[in-house]
């Protein structure tokens, strides 16, 4: 068991060692496994969302990968501390680089425990609509309407705000159409019509009277009136296909009706 297998000055591997380096290696692979099968099935662990429990085996997975490896060293005769205390200038300068990372990794923590954001949530971030594909410990992958897959730092979604649609995944969001039409139109006839292209819309809801689609007058510019066609969809995250159809709907029925629609002058 102490025959020599590598020699490097008073570094010598034997075969004693190399049996405790795949012990503590295959040790804690294997508890890995097993602590990965608990985490996904047992319902003792209060983490309903998938990609939370995936977060939940990242964290403990690199702690346990972090111990391992000291271990590791120890049987090989790497004495960590002293490592450590002769390295204490270049720790210095990594722990100054890799703050952000750091934050990135508490923020994923903070997000993993809290369930405020969940994988399939639908979010508005920056202006932009997307819905939660992953969350890993120190990013996560967004998917936008038009496919983009977007790597957000963990931290955004602490420091600013965020639109998480899904919360009220049952209850359906408020949006908006606007349409200009000339002084000449007939003002009762343009609000008619509206509302009937969001009453024939199959994604518009109709039957609540509290969430009913109304139109407003906002506005009075040069050489136009702008309607602005209010309605409730549970479309939130296709709402811009729903938009494009009231509004193809709306230009049809204005045409038929003899309205003018006025586009502004560009600046």
């Amino acid at each position: 068991m102490n025959y020599e297998l590598f020699a490097l000055g008073a570094f010598k591997l034997t075969i004693a060692t190399l049996l405790g380096l795949v012990l503590v290696w295959a040790s804690t692979w294997f508890f890995l496994r097993v602590l990965n099968r608990l985490i996904n099935r047992a319902r003792i662990i209060k983490v309903s969302d998938q990609g939370r429990r995936h977060s939940l085996f990242l964290i403990v997975q690199y702690i346990v990968w972090t111990m391992a490896t000291v271990v590791m060293l120890e049987v090989v005769g790497i004495r960590v501390s002293v490592l450590l205390a002769g390295s204490a200038a270049l720790l210095v300068g990594l722990g100054l680089g890799v703050q952000q990372i750091f934050r990135d990794i508490m923020s994923g923590i903070f997000l993993l425990f809290e369930g405020t954001i969940e994988v399939g949530d639908i979010l508005q971030l920056d202006g932009q609509v997307s819905r939660v594909a992953e969350i890993n410990l120190r990013t996560s992958k967004l998917i936008t309407r038009d496919g983009v897959v977007l790597i957000i730092p963990n931290h955004k979604f602490i420091t600013e705000n965020v639109v998480n649609w899904t919360h009220r995944e049952n209850e359906p969001a408020r949006f908006s159409v606007l349409a200009g039409a000339d002084y000449q139109s007939d003002e009762v006839l343009v609000r008619q019509i509206m509302l009937e292209c969001a009453a024939d819309h199959a994604d518009v809801l109709k039957n609540d009277d509290l969430r009913a689609p109304t139109v407003r007058l906002t506005d009075f510019a040069d050489e136009r009136m702008i309607f602005d066609l209010q309605f409730w969809t549970s479309r939130k995250f296709e709402v811009e296909v729903v938009r494009s159809e009231l509004r193809f709907e709306i230009r049809k029925r204005f045409r038929e009706a003899g309205i003018v629609m006025h586009i502004p002058p560009s600046s």
